[in-house]
């Protein structure tokens, strides 16, 4: 046996892949069964992606919903193309450069820029961007559903009429921000009734329940309206009335004028198949660099491909994180970055012994920009393309259409800011941006801020064949990366691939799976990562909350990791 292969010691497999004609997966049961209940009501992959992500917006609310955002690719089987929905949030008209003040004194944020004073990027009302999600979703749903609307959105009312239990998982984040809750009264009233984090069903049958009968009302009136019946009228009055009484700056002018980024993208090649990640160029540069070696030969467990799945990922998200500028609205080197002729520079850094010294400097993607594959606007029949806590789905058909989609508040509850006349509770994106004036990902009115979570989806001769997509901020991209490499390199089943142990670095530390064996880390350590050895667990994301789909010779495969985070469901 070579040296850089090590046996892994079984590991942990939490469930076995549903197989089916037809399949659904998201972050909760309910989504992936309404999903597929769709397609057995004659609907397809995007039905049926759509009604998973509505039902998500009422039983995660502490992950996604009407207040947030998502990224959505399409594999449209009859056309042979996909198709990107980019709705993620924008800044709102009254935003600026100087918004915001740096706090020097802070640790810098999770996503590589600098916090900000007071929070007041994190939490509270001047945290609330320009929502997308429902925007994204009616657009993907008019151009490709099947279904009727609101026979699409039934699922979702149903749910929100019924009422939501709170779950362990509630419990935990409730609690975990218990604290800045009680700043919010409006917030406080559903999240901690009787002044305490709820109670969850453990020995007794129920427990605390949260009250989603004026979300059940928002859905209605976005299954009779469409995006109109949340980006308009009403709802988006008193979303605009109440942040804006409480000092924040979105208006209803913010809310109604929102439009999808709607893109046919030139596919990214990783070994025979074609992806698209819904403009994610860090999915598209690691890649792209990793297309370069042969990881089958040296095998799932092995040194090096930990090794250099971690070199690619810390190499990929430093040029992300220091050169990536919403391209509507700044000048910024994005084709390059998603160019294979500046992954193929970056990749000539990777020594199979020896780590990239840390932290790693950026890379120049400036000469490669002419050279990146450059996405087109979308022609449809409405005006959709403007140059202007997470959870995720997927859902494949009988006709070979797939769909991955994330959706997202960003934190946990978002900003603590919830609507009570409309049930919603609001994003808090607006701390995804970098508070420093000259920086590419700096404060501008309708921008998008920079982002690495796909919603990847894969083709070979052109048939569908894998989809993903996850929650968990940068992890997602270890996961859904570590999933479709799994499968595509390793020959993995789809639910081997989720669970089988990941790495992921973001250009200082690695941080490594403590399945992963102890003769791999130290070698890492000695090849010069700085390791962090971390437990997966309830309570943890270290590594993606992730769901993915792929095709088989009778169908198609779903799973989702951890068992007890996502659910699945097939026809």
């Amino acid at each position: 046996m070579p040296s850089s292969r090590v046996r892994e010691s079984n590991p942990l497999y939490t469930r076995s892949a549903l197989e089916a004609g037809a399949v659904c997966a998201g972050g909760h049961p309910l989504e992936a069964q309404a999903g597929a209940a769709m397609m057995a009501a004659g609907g397809n992959a995007i039905d049926a992606l759509v009604a998973a992500a509505f039902v998500g917006f009422v039983v995660e609310p502490a992950s996604c919903g009407l207040g947030g955002y998502g990224h959505t690719t399409i594999w449209l089987a009859r056309e042979r193309r996909f198709v990107s929905f980019d709705h993620y949030c924008r800044a709102p008209g009254a935003a600026h450069p100087t918004l915001f003040q740096v706090d020097d004194d802070a640790a810098f944020h999770y996503y590589g820029h600098p916090a900000t004073k007071g929070r007041k990027a994190e939490v509270g009302f001047m945290a609330v961007a320009v929502p997308g999600a429902v925007k994204g979703f009616c657009d993907a749903h008019d151009l490709f559903g099947r279904l009727r609307f609101a026979r699409v959105l039934e699922p979702a009312i149903a749910a929100a009429e019924a009422g939501v239990d709170f779950t362990w998982e509630h419990a935990l984040t409730i609690a975990d921000r218990e604290d800045e809750i009680r700043a919010f009264p409006d917030t406080a009233a559903v999240l901690l009734p009787g002044g305490r984090v709820p109670r969850t069903p453990r020995w007794m049958p129920t427990g605390d329940r949260l009250d989603t009968s004026a979300l059940a009302r928002t859905l209605k009136a976005i299954a009779a309206k469409g995006a109109a019946g949340f980006h308009g009228g009403a709802v988006a009055a008193a979303i605009a009335w109440y942040v804006q009484g409480h000092g924040g700056i979105l208006s209803a002018e913010d809310i109604a004028g929102y439009r999808t980024r709607v893109l046919v993208e030139q596919p990214t090649r990783y070994r025979d198949h074609d992806l698209v990640a819904c403009y994610d160029q860090v999915a598209y540069q690691a890649l792209q660099m990793l297309d370069g070696f042969d990881l089958a030969r040296h095998g799932p467990d092995s040194f090096a491909y930990r090794h250099l799945t971690a070199e690619a990922l810390a190499l990929t998200f430093t040029d992300s994180i220091v050169h990536y500028g919403d391209p509507d609205v700044e000048r910024a080197p994005v084709d390059g970055l998603a160019s294979r002729a500046f992954a193929d520079v970056r990749r000539r850094l990777i020594r199979l012994g020896k780590a990239v010294p840390r932290p790693v400097a950026p890379g120049d993607p400036w000469p490669f920009d002419a050279k990146g594959p450059k996405p087109r606007a979308l022609e449809t029949r409405r005006t959709l393309g403007k140059r202007s806590g997470t959870s995720q789905m997927v859902a494949a058909d009988t006709e070979g259409n797939a769909a991955a989609t994330c959706v997202s508040i960003s934190s946990g509850f978002g900003s603590l800011v919830y609507v009570p006349e409309v049930g919603v509770f609001l994003n808090n994106a607006m701390q995804n941006f970098d508070p420093r004036p000259d920086h590419p990902n700096c404060l501008r009115p309708g921008k998008m801020p920079i982002f690495a979570a796909p919603a990847l989806v894969s083709a070979r001769r052109d048939r569908g064949m894998f989809a993903s997509s996850g929650s968990g901020g940068y992890r997602i991209e270890t996961g859904v990366l570590h999933t479709f490499m799994n499968v595509v390199d390793h020959g993995m089943d789809v639910q081997a691939a989720l669970d089988h142990p990941r790495v992921h670095s973001q250009g200082e530390e690695t941080y490594v799976d403590a399945r992963i064996p102890a003769v791999v880390r130290d070698r890492m350590a000695r090849a010069g990562h700085t390791v962090v050895v971390v437990h997966e667990g309830p309570g943890s994301n270290n590594f993606g909350r992730i769901v993915a789909l792929r095709r088989t010779r009778r169908g198609w495969e779903a799973g989702g990791y951890p068992a007890w985070g996502t659910g699945t469901a097939g026809l």
